[in-house]
């Protein structure tokens, strides 16, 4: 006895094969390397008023690739609560000491690195209900770091929807 499948099962059928091929032809050749994780984004770069900036560094190895990548930036800043866990999401406003802004930026990630002319800086980073304002000297040569930790972990929950921050 011959057992008939219902139409509607071998009308799929078609379909999911066309599905299937499609991502095949999609796949990647074996040994080629493919985006697993979140360091394979090391940073965006742009410029406000022609200062360069990046900012991003989620992970160790996307560290690694802004330091190297941007050695001949001067300026780094970094965001994180004071248990020492990194933030990103900070408005980062930079002004000469006249108070003319040289960058005005978002840094989604942990990092934010600028090349400035040598000179002294207002940095201000505003983020989760709070600004926090450092004055900073840029050398020429040479990189300033300034980390912005006061954040607590208790602020940064109550201002955040969610556990994780």
């Amino acid at each position: 006895m011959i057992r008939l499948r219902p139409l509607r099962y071998l009308a799929l059928a078609p379909l999911l094969a066309l599905c299937g091929a499609a991502l095949a032809a999609e796949a990647p050749p074996p040994g080629a390397q493919t985006a697993q994780s979140v360091d394979t984004i090391a940073y965006d770069k742009a410029t406000y008023r022609g200062t360069p900036w990046a900012t991003g560094g989620a992970g160790e190895g996307a560290r690694q690739q802004m330091m190297s990548d941007l050695s001949d930036y001067n300026l780094r800043l970094e965001f994180a609560v004071q248990d020492g866990n990194y933030l990103g999401d900070i408005a980062v406003t930079i002004r000469k000491s006249d108070g003319t802004p040289v960058i005005r930026a978002f840094s989604s990630g942990p990092w934010l690195m600028a090349k400035l002319p040598a000179g002294t800086y207002d940095v201000r980073a505003s983020g989760f209900g709070e600004t926090f304002d450092e004055t900073v000297q840029v050398p020429a040569s040479g990189m300033e770091s300034v980390v912005f930790n006061n954040w607590t972990k208790a602020g940064v929950d109550q201002a955040t929807p969610g556990p994780y921050y």
